[in-house]
C-alpha cells in the first residue's frame, strides 16, 4: 500500500513538473501587425472635466489569437487591462452632436501582472474614436464603451508568461459594466389652477335722524369689493435623459514608419 502511494505521489510529481517544462518551453508570440484588439473601457470619461493627456483603462474584452506551424494559441488573453492616453480631442457642439478623441495605447497588462510597453519601437498604436454625443451628456464614454486598437507593427510576447496569465484571465461579462451617468428622468408636475377669492357685498348708508332742528347724521356704508383671482402656478414638463453616447467608430492611425518592433516588457 505504501509503495503504491509513493508511486502515485511519484506520478502527480512527474506531471506538474511536465506541465511546468511545458510553459517554461513556450516559444515567444508574434503578434503581426494590423492584430485588432477589441477593449471596453472601464472608466468613464466625464463632458465636464476630460481634457488631452488624461488617462484612460479598459479590458480586453475578446481573445487575440495567433496561428502557428502547431495550431492557434491566444496571445492576448480577454480581461487583459490596457492603459491608454487621449492625445486630442473635438468636443459635440449644439450643430455638431458628435466628439473625436485621438487615442494611444501605452501599456498592457496581463492578469498575472506581465506588463508591455506598446510602441517601444517608436509606433505607437493609436486610434480616432468618433461619439455620437450631445452637449447635455454628462459623459462622453461611458463605462463599457468599446474601442479597437490596431497594432501598426508586429508585437513580440513572452510565450511563457501569456500561457500563465491565460490560466488566471477573466473576461468581463456581458451586461457587467453599469453606466456612470449622473443623469436620472424627473417627471413633471401638474401646476395649480387660478384660485377665486370671492369679494364683499359692502353695506349701505346708516342713516341717524336729526332732532328737532338738527339734521338727519349719514353714516357712508362700506362699498363692495369685487372677487379676487390669484393665478395659479404652471406646470413643468418631464426632463429625458439624453441618449447614451455612442462609439460609432474607432479608425486606426497607423504611422508612416515599416518594420517591426519589439515590445519592452517587465
Amino acid at each position: 500500500m505504501q509503495t503504491f502511494i509513493l508511486r502515485g505521489l511519484s506520478l502527480q510529481l512527474f506531471l506538474c513538473a511536465g506541465f511546468a517544462a511545458s510553459q517554461n518551453n513556450q516559444p515567444p508570440i508574434n503578434l503581426p501587425s494590423g492584430t485588432k484588439v477589441e477593449i471596453a473601457l472601464i472608466r468613464p470619461v466625464w463632458s465636464a472635466t476630460v481634457k488631452v493627456g488624461d488617462d484612460l483603462y479598459g479590458q480586453t474584452i475578446f481573445p487575440v489569437t495567433v496561428s502557428s506551424a502547431t495550431g492557434s494559441s491566444i496571445g492576448i488573453p480577454p480581461g487583459s487591462y490596457v492603459l491608454a492616453k487621449i492625445e486630442s480631442l473635438t468636443r459635440p457642439t449644439r450643430k455638431l452632436q458628435q466628439a473625436v478623441l485621438q487615442i494611444e495605447f501605452r501599456k498592457l497588462v496581463l492578469a498575472n501582472g506581465y506588463t508591455v510597453e506598446l510602441g517601444a519601437g517608436g509606433a505607437v498604436p493609436a486610434s480616432d474614436v468618433t461619439v455620437k454625443v450631445s452637449t447635455a451628456n454628462d459623459l462622453i464614454l461611458d463605462n463599457g464603451a468599446q474601442v479597437e486598437m490596431t497594432l501598426p507593427v508586429a508585437l513580440s510576447l513572452d510565450g511563457q508568461k501569456v500561457a500563465q496569465a491565460v490560466g488566471v484571465s477573466r473576461a468581463p461579462k456581458p451586461g457587467s459594466f453599469t453606466t456612470a451617468t449622473l443623469c436620472r428622468f424627473i417627471p413633471g408636475t401638474p401646476g395649480t389652477p387660478d384660485s377665486l377669492v370671492g369679494g364683499t357685498p359692502g353695506t349701505p348708508a346708516t342713516v341717524i335722524p336729526g332732532g328737532p332742528g338738527m339734521p338727519d347724521t349719514v353714516i357712508p356704508g362700506i362699498p363692495a369689493t369685487p372677487p379676487t383671482r390669484i393665478p395659479g402656478t404652471p406646470g413643468t414638463a418631464d426632463q429625458y435623459c439624453p441618449a447614451a453616447p455612442l462609439v460609432i467608430s474607432s479608425v486606426p492611425v497607423l504611422p508612416g514608419a515599416t518594420g517591426n518592433a519589439l515590445a519592452v516588457a517587465k
